[in-house]
């Protein structure tokens, strides 16, 4: 009888020992799936590390683009203002050089002759014929 109740312990301790192993197994397999799940996360952590280093970056640069900007726009208005003047200095000067123009038209003495010998008749020819 001794050596059944060896061999129940056998058995038992067989089955704590295939538990254990089961047990062991889990949790090692829970600790992979940690290690893969903190890789990418780390992964995904320096890919928005990376991104939002880019962004500020950006965001310091807009004073500049910003500064860069009003003064261009300080230069085309200066020079729509030029332009707008120049215009008008031409108006004046075509209105000027029109009216000297008309005047001098005005002035002028035009003679016109036409010499235009004296026409056949027509129905004179065609009676002759």
């Amino acid at each position: 009888m001794a050596v059944c109740l060896a061999g129940m312990g056998s058995i038992q301790n067989k089955e704590t020992i295939q538990s254990l192993n089961d047990h062991l197994a889990s949790y090692l397999n829970r600790i992979d799936n940690v290690h893969l799940a903190a890789d990418d996360f780390i992964v995904k952590y320096e890919t928005e590390m990376t991104m939002s280093q880019s962004m500020e970056n950006d965001i310091h640069g807009l004073p500049r683009v910003i500064y860069d900007t009003n003064v261009i726009q300080l230069q085309l208005e200066t020079e729509i203002e030029t332009v707008k003047e120049e215009l008008i200095f031409m108006k004046k000067n075509h209105k000027e050089e029109l009216k000297g123009l008309q005047a001098q038209i005005a002035s002028s003495v035009l003679t016109m002759e036409v010499y235009a010998p004296k026409s056949q008749d027509l129905t004179k020819i065609m009676a002759v014929i």
